[in-house]
């Protein structure tokens, strides 16, 4: 494994502006079968599946429209300033704009003002789905002047202060409902956005236009299969959506997931591979409801990161014991025999978590394939105009792609002393839930998972998902002041698999308490409100 090639390849792929289903997308993906070509893949390995976008619905998720985006400016009108255009930062334009049909002169004015916002340019700085809901929604506003920054961690140096010039990466709600409000804007840095605030409500005005479509059409998930001398399939899967340059998040791992196709067509398999790249979640949920028959997948989502200018530690995110986790051991183990050192310590960060959601592999565990997951976080540049090649470091890429081969040279014989350490850890977990209400369940759930011959539990309060794949995000809206809590977001997608494998009330509120150590009340107050408002349903 070259890390220099896979950065070379980063840098290939960060040119794209790679907004789901898009013509640059497309273009890029068509690239991509020529450069596997280049590299002596066969063009019969080599599948592309594509699924419907705009107007439909995958699981708890309204997919977005297509957007293509050719060109936009944002300027003062007087006196004439320049002040952004997506030639020059390709974030600069919130994803998802309508297109203004040539140039708009409105006035300037911020989230204070009470009169009409048909005709004005609304500056604020807050959420862009927020801001749509309030401005767009209840009070006819078009056009959305944002500054968003997600994510921020001043000990890492990403706050608005610390990063006055950069542009996030933020998009406008594009559904096709959303998108017949016409609604269009711009990503503002923090230095553009105090400039502007200093000039609303005083009748200064912005030129702007934004040339873009809006619509229904289809994204492709490029897959590049490899056959193994069994007939059990292992997935690597990373997420080729974002916009450009998004080098870490996620040139990175389709990079690195490209390159792994470089080394495994020359290598003799047990387990068959396919290596898959999609958009994230809009793809994932289609592909994984007909793929679902992994005997596990290896999400890579920002695996190259440079730690010192990004202040990143390399994760590995388990599956959660409902499914099985003696890949996850594996893997783990592979980690820690190809991690750098410097003086018998390791040179890089590493850490080893339990589950969290946020991206692809939250999806294939939904369908019952243990999925875990490897990326970088926290990270100063992420989701912005910062996030380019120049922040990657070779040598995560070797480190990450030598520990992937071993893992899956070795699936179809795991060591017996990894074995050994993952049920040291299924057992540990279970003595912990011992004695809570539903622990049999737990017990019964986990144990079969790991292979053991035993007759299912029934439940005693039956509950299970309202739809196929994973929870989701527009739960939020109901969750009221629990939405401020920061582990709300892997608590709703754990209980999410608890009612989809333990399908029992108890249990499910005494596994996601014990394994995210979350107090039992907060778990029993999410699972409530996701009953309330159907994304569980209960079962007679």
């Amino acid at each position: 494994m070259d890390g220099q090639q896979v950065l070379d390849t980063v840098r290939f792929i960060s040119q794209f502006h790679r907004a789901r289903g898009s013509d640059e997308y497309s273009l890029l993906v068509e690239r991509l079968k020529e450069l596997l070509i280049s590299w002596g893949i066969k063009e019969d390995q080599i599948e592309v599946f594509e699924y419907s976008t705009g107007g439909i619905r995958y699981g708890n998720f309204d997919s977005t429209m297509v957007w293509n985006i050719r060109d936009a400016e944002l300027w003062l009108e007087s006196p004439r300033t320049f002040l952004s255009s997506f030639k020059s930062c390709k974030t600069s334009v919130l994803f998802g704009s309508n297109p203004t049909h040539g140039w708009k002169t409105l006035e300037l004015v911020d989230e204070s003002y009470t009169g009409d916002l048909s005709d004005k340019a609304v500056l604020v700085q807050m959420n862009p789905s927020k801001a749509f809901k309030q401005f767009v929604e209840e009070r006819n506003a078009k056009c959305l002047l944002v500054y968003f920054m997600r994510a921020q961690d001043e000990s890492i140096g990403r706050t608005p202060n610390q990063m006055p010039d950069t542009t996030n990466y933020i998009a406008l709600p594009h559904t096709l409902k959303a998108s017949q409000h016409g609604a269009f804007g711009f990503s503002l840095t923090y230095r553009q956005h105090q400039f502007l605030k200093n000039l609303a409500n005083k009748g200064f005005k912005v030129r702007l236009f934004i040339d873009s479509e809006l619509k229904t059409g289809t994204m492709k998930v490029l897959r590049i299969r490899f056959t193994g001398s069994l007939k059990k399939k292992i997935g690597i899967v990373a997420h080729l959506c974002h916009p450009s340059p998004g080098a870490n998040d996620n040139a990175s791992g389709a990079a690195l997931a490209l390159h792994l196709c470089r080394e495994l067509r020359e290598k003799p398999l047990a387990f068959g591979v396919d290596v898959i790249l999609l958009p994230e979640f809009y793809g994932a949920i289609p592909y994984a409801a007909q793929h679902s028959d992994y005997e596990f997948v290896i999400n890579l989502d920002m695996v190259g990161e440079d730690q010192q200018k990004t202040g990143s530690t390399l994760l590995l995110h388990e599956t959660p014991p409902l499914l099985n986790t003696v890949y996850d051991e594996l893997l783990y183990d592979s980690i820690l025999l190809f991690a750098p050192s410097s003086s018998d310590s390791f040179s890089k960060r590493f850490y080893r978590s339990t589950f969290k959601s946020g991206s692809d592999h939250s999806v294939f565990e939904n369908y019952s394939v243990p999925s875990p997951f490897l990326g970088q976080w926290p990270d100063r540049y992420y989701h912005t105009s910062d996030d380019t090649p120049d922040k990657c470091d070779p040598t995560m890429f070797e480190w990450v792609g030598k520990a992937v081969l071993r893992t899956l040279e070795l699936a179809h014989a795991v060591p017996g002393y990894v074995v050994e350490h993952a049920y040291g850890r299924l057992n540990g977990f279970l003595k912990k839930v011992d004695g809570k209400p539903g622990a049999d369940i737990v017990a019964n759930v986990v144990k079969r998972a790991h292979g053991e011959k035993i007759e299912p539990l029934q439940a005693k309060v039956h509950i299970a998902p309202s739809t196929e794949g994973p929870l989701g995000y527009e739960w939020f809206d109901k969750a009221g002041e629990l939405s401020e809590k920061r582990e709300i977001v892997n608590l709703g997608e754990v209980i999410q698999l608890c009612a989809r494998y333990l399908q029992d009330y108890d249990a499910t509120i005494s596994f996601a308490s014990t394994y995210l150590n979350i107090d039992e009340k907060t778990t029993q107050d999410v699972i409530d409100i996701l009953l309330k408002n159907d994304f569980l349903r209960r079962v007679s």
